[in-house]
């Protein structure tokens, strides 16, 4: 493989990786809003619900962590 294929095998790996951790992020924050969200029923909603959330996020963060240390 010549130095030029190399090269775009490397950048495709790392647009890869990237494209992964964005998805991620993403999924994150929205586990995050709905848990903050201000919808007519958050008056009934708990910190439980907050925190549920909170820990949704932290564990797709962790997902992609886990899969990108594999890699």
């Amino acid at each position: 493989m010549n130095t030029q294929a190399q090269s775009t095998a490397t950048l495709d790996a790392r647009v890869g990786r990237l494209e992964s951790q964005v998805s991620a992020l993403i999924d994150a924050v929205e586990a995050l809003a709905r848990g903050f969200e201000d919808a007519p029923m958050a008056a009934e909603r708990s910190v439980t619900d907050q925190e549920r959330a909170a820990r949704r996020a932290h564990e797709l963060l962790l997902l992609v962590k886990s899969a990108q240390q594999k890699t």
